[in-house]
């Protein structure tokens, strides 16, 4: 019969005390992050744009250069077809245009069009006042500590080959953290 001693017995119970930390906080920040969807979207529909449409608004305003369809589809980590539906939304409400890419003509790109800029200035101004409803009950430094310590969950988390910059949770996406923008958005 093998007798632990309390010297290996205590890490273990550590680690078991650790992974339902763990737990917790995934369940926690899953339910505030389905929270923050949920309250934006209701900012949204007097807008007449979904979520995900946001997103992806979101993404060709940013960008530099009129993006392909497959590059829109990476950043949202979807497949290119469910981006084409999005972007078909976008477009028959007048928000992006499709252009040709002259360097390839098989290849369509997508912009921002005026329209589209004058209703990211409101999607913006509602995502900042959902965030705001959301963590009303943190000091600016308790923010800070936040957006400080999920910005390194999201880091540890990404894989260094994903790619993906968009999803709205990931650290260089297009909606509550971003590289670069100082945290919460």
């Amino acid at each position: 019969m093998m007798i632990e001693s309390n010297n290996v017995a205590k890490p273990i119970a550590e680690a078991a005390h650790g992974s339902a930390n763990c737990v917790r906080l995934s369940e926690l920040v899953a339910y505030t992050a389905r929270k923050f969807r949920r309250n934006f979207s209701s900012q949204l529909m007097p807008l007449g744009i979904t979520f995900a449409q946001a997103q992806v608004l979101r993404i060709v305003a940013r960008a530099d250069v009129p993006l392909r369809m497959v590059d829109i589809a990476a950043k949202l980590d979807i497949v290119p077809r469910s981006a084409t539906t999005k972007i078909d939304a976008l477009q028959a409400n007048g928000l992006v245009e499709r252009l040709s890419d002259h360097a390839d003509r098989r290849s369509i790109q997508i912009a921002i069009t005026d329209k589209g800029r004058i209703l990211l200035a409101q999607l913006d101004e509602a995502r900042k006042s959902t965030a705001e409803e959301l963590f009303r009950g943190l000091s600016q430094s308790e923010c800070q500590e936040l957006s400080r310590l999920l910005s390194i969950v999201c880091s540890n988390s990404d894989s260094p080959d994903s790619g993906r910059d968009g999803t709205g949770v990931a650290v260089s996406g297009t909606g509550i953290l971003s590289r670069g923008e100082g945290g919460i958005r």
